[in-house]
């Protein structure tokens, strides 16, 4: 759908939340309102949805308007934008607490096409999403399931049956799963309508994390877009003996759920994963990765190339993954094929990569041009340390640090601070230049010195350094953004304290295999750059992933510059990679 579409749809759904406050309706009453409406015209041998209706809401003009829209999409788009509705205009903190992001149609289309690839059928198997939200998946999978069925000369109320005997889903919200079990029989509507029967399908309320006990190891497929956010210490309480495996520091949602997904399975079982990025390389992943490896075999990863648009109000980079459950067994490593996939879902296959079962990052390639690169550059064994540089983040946070800061060093002075010490903002980094720190912020209202007290303070960086942005925008054309600091930052004043913004990368030896100037310039490479978006997919540069990027041997780095090869060669000849076809 065109992003106007797109905007067009919510401008709709803005109005329409604005006739529920106007006539005193909740979100649940709403799209119930609009659900009984479009059924009413659209789907008419169904029984009315179990979900609140007001005749006041329904004579608001916004009402009868949506629904026609409805109308006009098809309808695995139509009910992916009404149980939106229900999302964006349902409590904002209610709404970020159940993570309400629900699956377009076209990513659910690709990933039910990669399943059926890699033979799953639809006709025979039993099927369960456990956040099964507005039936993003369990809508299309019993279309399959129909077509399956019908191809072999199934008449339409054993169709219905079998459906009903072999999917399931179930959710923390039950006005979610009302409208699951709706749009369950409206995709059925011709064959309720031609017997009079109406499944009773099996979409539960429940807490998956804890009521699924009965289904473990029974399942030939789980399908999921689980809920994504941190973890609370008093929601992880009860479920850290379950999940102990896969648990470290202050775990994600998602976490949880892959792990109860691929316990889900029968052996030869497969999941269908719609997740975001962070658990291939984040390091609180590390104990998942281990596990999947050990469990299943990792059959397709799909990279999602559409960061933005994909989940409304979300920019998030997307996988989707498939993977096949096996005997548990410990491996060192296995290989996944890669895809690269559009926002539409249309895969475009890039390759195969290495896994490895070390808790370490997984390298996987977002383009065909990086698969050759990552063959030779994830064979080194070197990284920033054997350069002599160790990663930390900039410990100053502008908006909590309670110490007095100063606009310019002459403020400072006449406030006679104690230790008056420059910061060094996110902004300031150059790419590939040098970073000097001037007595006065060129950025109005952006204060450049705060005073540290008469305590000496370990945040102070005194050692040579590079300096890179922690965060970057979708459109830079790096990852990577970094700049040497210029000596002249030490020699005046001493060091400086880097604003939680900068990812400061300092030297722990007198003589570090590159100075600094000349280590900005490696990172700033192409192939280096292409390295490091392979192992991470978050817009924010970690120090852990930064730790794990593989660098080219240092030794032969030095010998390609002092030969007189510019750095982006001699980085590829000292990685062993000389052709990019």
């Amino acid at each position: 759908m065109a992003l106007l579409s797109k905007l067009s749809i919510k401008r709709n759904i803005r109005a329409l939340g604005q006739a529920a406050e106007r006539c005193g309706c909740d979100a649940a009453t709403l799209v119930g309102t609009v659900l009984r409406l479009w059924c009413k015209t659209a789907f008419p041998a169904l029984p009315k949805p179990l979900l609140p209706y007001s005749k006041v809401l329904a004579a608001e003009p916004q009402i009868p308007a949506f629904v026609a829209v409805l109308g006009e999409l098809s309808f695995l788009e139509a009910t992916y934008w009404l149980s939106s509705c229900y999302a964006m205009l349902a409590d904002d903190g209610y709404r970020k607490n159940l993570a309400m992001f629900f699956t377009p149609a076209s990513l659910t289309e690709g990933l039910l096409n990669d399943l059926a690839e890699q033979g799953v059928d639809f006709g025979r198997q039993t099927f369960m999403d456990p956040a099964c939200g507005g039936a993003a998946f369990l809508a299309p999978i019993a279309l399959r399931m129909r077509t399956a069925l019908a191809a072999r000369g199934s008449r339409a109320l054993k169709v219905l049956k079998h459906i009903e005997k072999h999917l399931y889903g179930c959710d923390l919200d039950k006005t979610l799963c009302e409208l699951s079990r709706h749009f369950l029989c409206m995709a059925l509507h011709a064959e309720i309508q031609k017997t009079n029967y109406v499944p009773s399908f099996n979409i539960h309320v429940a807490n998956s994390l804890t009521s699924l006990a009965a289904y473990l190891g029974t399942l030939d497929v789980v399908v999921c877009n689980p809920p994504y956010r941190k973890m609370t210490a008093e929601e992880l309480a009860p479920l850290r003996a379950t999940y102990a495996d896969v648990i470290e520091a202050q775990p994600n949602l998602y976490c949880l759920f892959i792990t109860l997904c691929v316990r889900s399975l029968r052996i030869g079982g497969r999941a269908a994963l719609v997740t975001p990025t962070s658990f291939l390389s984040g390091q609180y992943f590390g104990r998942l990765r281990k596990f999947l490896i050990r469990n299943t075999d990792v059959e397709h990863i799909g990279m999602v190339s559409d960061r933005q648009g994909v989940f409304i109000d979300v920019e998030q980079e997307t996988t989707l993954t498939v993977l096949r459950r096996r005997s548990e067994e410990d491996r060192t490593h296995i290989r996944a094929n890669v895809s690269v996939v559009s926002g539409g879902g249309q895969y475009t296959s890039v390759g195969e990569c290495t896994l490895p079962n070390a808790g370490a990052v997984w390298p996987i390639p977002r383009s065909v041009a990086d698969v050759a690169l990552l063959k030779t550059a994830t064979l080194s064994r070197f990284r920033l340390s054997d350069y002599g540089y160790r990663v930390r983040i900039g410990a100053y946070v502008w908006n909590r640090d309670k110490r007095p800061k100063f606009d310019s060093l002459l403020e400072a002075r006449r406030a006679k601070a104690h230790t008056a010490m420059p910061l060094m903002w996110s902004r300031d980094i150059v790419p590939g230049g040098i970073v000097r720190l001037e007595d006065t912020s060129a950025y109005d209202g952006e204060h450049r010195f705060v005073d540290l007290g008469s305590k000496e303070h370990t945040s102070v960086v005194t050692s040579p350094c590079v300096v890179m942005q922690r965060v970057t925008s979708n459109d830079q054309p790096r990852r990577l953004v970094a700049a040497a600091v210029s000596p002249g930052v030490f020699d005046t004043y001493g060091g400086f304290i880097g604003e939680n913004h900068v990812v400061i990368i300092e030297s722990v030896s007198h003589k570090p295999v590159l100075p600094t100037t000349k280590l900005a310039k490696l990172l700033s490479t192409r192939a280096v750059d292409r390295c490091f978006r392979c192992i991470s997919g978050a817009t924010n540069v970690s120090a852990f992933e930064l730790n794990q990027l593989a660098l080219p041997d240092p030794l032969a780095l030095k010998e390609a510059l002092a030969d007189g090869r510019a750095m982006e060669e001699a980085v590829r000849l000292a990685f062993g990679f000389v052709s990019e076809r």
